[in-house]
């Protein structure tokens, strides 16, 4: 059994009731993979990179934070801000704007529009700019995905892409949904991630996994 999450591994406490049934990890969306506690992969984002970027977000104004491994910064904190971890029962990061010239970053990510985000993949057209929830877009050069870590660890475990079975529901799982040997869609899914899926399940919070499990004869 192996997460693929757009999270770091200090981020996983909000799953720890299962963590024992997992075996491997992809994380910050394959920027970072672990056999067990053995690390198979990682590729921290160069700071030069980092720095144009966060020039931009500052000139326009935009909130945005970093991932490291086991911790991350934020370069503001306000009462939308607040209010928008909040909503996730999520912790809000440490303010820390200066975070990337301190540690290693694995994936950074904004708070904004549409149409800003669209300014910002043409300026920096080495970058990926992929929506997450309504208001959020994390930030990782171009060829970083959650498919791309699928195949370093199926490499790694000497195993065919065309045997794993994955499961996902946001625009941050469309590679991995499109290359998978199975790629099973939630029912909650977004339409681009469900029009590339081999089967669309029920809803994450009507069993989906479950169900589809079933529907393939698994268990």
């Amino acid at each position: 059994i192996c997460i693929a999450t757009g999270r770091a591994r200090f981020m996983l406490y909000s799953i720890k009731e299962i963590l024992p049934l997992v075996n491997y990890f992809i994380l910050i969306n394959g920027r970072y993979i672990l056999d067990g506690k053995q690390v198979v992969f990682e590729d921290p984002m160069s700071k030069p990179q980092l720095s144009k970027v966060v020039k931009d977000l500052d000139d326009l104004k935009v909130t945005y934070g970093f991932q490291g491994i086991d911790d991350e910064g934020i370069s503001n904190i306000d009462a939308d801000v607040m209010k928008f971890f909040e909503e996730l029962s999520m912790d809000l990061p440490p303010l820390n704007k200066d975070y990337y010239l301190e540690k290693n970053v694995y994936q950074a990510w904004c708070f904004c529009t549409e149409e800003i985000a669209e300014i910002l993949r043409k300026k920096h057209p080495r970058l990926q700019f992929v929506r997450w929830l309504h208001v959020g877009y994390d930030i990782l050069p171009i060829g970083s995905s959650k498919s791309i870590g699928m195949r370093k660890l199926a490499e790694h475990l000497k195993i065919d892409v065309k045997d794993i079975v994955a499961f996902g529901d946001g625009d941050n799982d469309y590679e991995l949904i499109r290359d998978a040997g199975l790629g099973i869609a939630m029912g909650n899914g977004t339409e681009k991630v469900k029009a590339v899926a081999d089967y669309v399940t029920e809803s994450v919070a009507d069993d989906g996994i479950f169900s589809a499990l079933k529907h393939f004869g698994f268990i």
